[in-house]
């Protein structure tokens, strides 16, 4: 049922919003279908992705990741590490990382640093790319 709804999303619509080749994304979400959802997404716009289940596995992930990572999107409440604390420990060995963090939850916002972005679920995929792109920038 996923994949038959992500195939009619309109991915052309993302060509003007396809981002140079060797953008790497760190994407970290617990909810296993939105997980899947947002990365087929990225990757459909050309993003290169590393994908964690959790705040935990996105740290081993980066940490075990020599190369460039130029942005961290994570939900930010997950159980284990927040995503708050997710990107405050990777800002420490990566500074230059952008950070934006999303939520469904309104009180979610009370753990929020205010230079980094945010992003109120649900949104739409374009909207997605769209803030992406802003934040990359």
């Amino acid at each position: 049922m996923l994949r038959a709804r992500l195939d009619s999303v309109e991915f052309e619509k993302f060509a003007g919003l396809r981002r140079e080749d060797g953008v790497t994304i760190l994407l970290a979400e617990d909810e296993p279908k939105l997980r899947l959802m947002l990365g087929l997404i990225l990757q459909a716009a050309g993003y290169d992705l590393m994908i964690a289940r959790d705040g935990h596995q996105a740290l081993q992930l980066a940490k075990g990741h020599a190369g460039r990572i130029d942005m961290l999107l994570s939900d930010i409440q997950m159980p284990g590490l927040t995503g708050t604390d997710l990107a405050k420990e990777l800002l420490r060995a990566r500074p230059n990382l952008k950070i934006m963090l999303m939520s469904g939850c309104v009180s979610a916002l009370d753990v929020f640093e205010s230079e980094w972005h945010f992003l109120q679920k649900p949104f739409a995929p374009n909207r997605l790319l769209e803030e992406v792109r802003f934040v990359l920038s």
